[in-house]
């Protein structure tokens, strides 16, 4: 297994043990220090990183770094890389994707079959709009590359699955999951005097967080009947307007917590909020925490446009708003408030749930794998 080393990521967590089998090498290859320092000097802490450095450090990277910011990584991973391959004898390869500059790598190294994974669309032509058409030529001679190379390919939902079969018919689509190794979830939630609202991820860059807490503020018997906790990295603008509104005896910043205290407070939500990045592209991607909201068994609520994450989300029996949908979100707050919860735990919902286990999926995984391998 070839990956980058912690200090790569924006975000880590030290407080989960790595769990692989027997005879899985781990070989780290660190980012260069400078990209390295880039990439994490738009981290805050428990108050929240600065909007303004953050989007500042996001538009240079863009000029700078092709595919995405891992790309100053791409030589060394390549050299490291090529060493592995000398000095072993692999049977297939799999690149997983965001970043996008990991399939690069395995351009270069050109084991055979190589299997794609896609868990975003090419971030550079779905989510980002580059800044300049040679910018944008060049994410698409990439992306190209890699499909006219690869021997499968994988998509976590049906609508990036589709945008593959578009360049390549070899397409897979192996969902995220939810892990039922962590500490499992409380049968039922703590008693407590007020409406717990739970969301856990970043919050960065998510304008349907405005829309919420504008319409939280709008609703008066709220201040007494509703607690929300925003759980995770998130920026100073969030924080800023949450003080504007008048709301910071509601709304709790509680930054990064562990995983497994991620979940345990998933579990005692009497309410999940999910709240997700929208915009063109976005129609593509179910954010991987629905499906552990999927198998916590509690209520869901979520700010999202029509779309497959919408979709899993009525399946579940949540209420689904739109990200810019003012008025109905203060509805759908005065609904809670007068006591209506949307949909909880069902047998139907832990049949869905079961669906999504991470050990079946990777089980999945090393079937297409085998497949792939025999096949040549």
């Amino acid at each position: 297994m070839l990956c980058a080393d912690a200090e790569s990521a924006p975000l880590s967590d030290d407080s989960r043990d790595l769990r692989l089998p027997d005879g899985v090498e781990v070989v780290r290859v660190p980012m260069p220090g400078m990209a390295a320092r880039g990439r994490r000097a738009a981290i805050g802490g428990r108050a929240g990183r600065s909007s303004g450095v953050y989007r500042m450090v996001r538009g240079a990277a863009s000029w700078v770094w092709v595919p995405d910011s891992f790309a100053a990584w791409v030589p060394e991973a390549v050299r490291v890389g090529r060493e592995l391959v000398e000095r072993t004898r692999f049977n297939a390869m799999l690149t997983t994707s965001p970043p996008d500059s990991v399939h690069l790598v395995g351009l270069e190294l050109g084991v055979k079959p190589w299997v794609v994974d896609f868990r975003d669309p090419w971030i550079g032509l779905t989510y980002k709009r580059p800044p300049t058409p040679f910018h944008a030529w060049r994410q698409r001679r990439l992306r190209r590359a890699v499909l006219s190379r690869g021997d499968l390919f994988l998509a976590t939902t049906k609508t990036s699955a589709d945008l593959l079969r578009d360049a390549s018919a070899r397409v897979e689509i192996l969902p995220n999951g939810w892990d039922p190794d962590v500490a499992p979830p409380a049968a039922s939630p703590r008693a407590h005097d007020k409406l717990r609202l739970v969301y856990t991820g970043t919050l960065w860059d998510v304008p349907a967080t405005r829309t919420f807490l504008e319409a939280l503020a709008a609703v008066p018997s709220a201040a007494g009947a509703i607690d929300v906790e925003l759980i995770g990295p998130h920026e100073s603008d969030e924080r800023t307007l949450v003080e504007r509104l008048g709301l910071t005896d509601i709304v709790h910043f509680l930054g990064q917590v562990p995983y497994e205290e991620s979940r345990r407070r998933q579990a005692e939500a009497d309410v999940l909020l999910l709240l997700q990045v929208h915009g063109p592209g976005y129609e593509a991607a179910i954010p991987g925490k629905l499906y552990e909201y999927l198998a916590s068994g509690r209520p869901i609520l979520a700010f999202l446009p029509d779309g497959e994450a919408a979709d899993l989300v009525r399946k579940m029996g949540g209420w689904v708003v739109g990200p810019e949908d003012a008025r109905g979100a203060q509805q759908t707050i005065g609904w809670l408030v007068a006591g209506q919860r949307p949909g909880g735990e069902s047998f139907e919902r832990r049949a869905l749930a079961d669906v999504y286990r991470r050990d079946r999926i990777a089980h999945r995984l090393a079937g297409l794998l085998d497949r792939a391998s025999s096949s040549r």
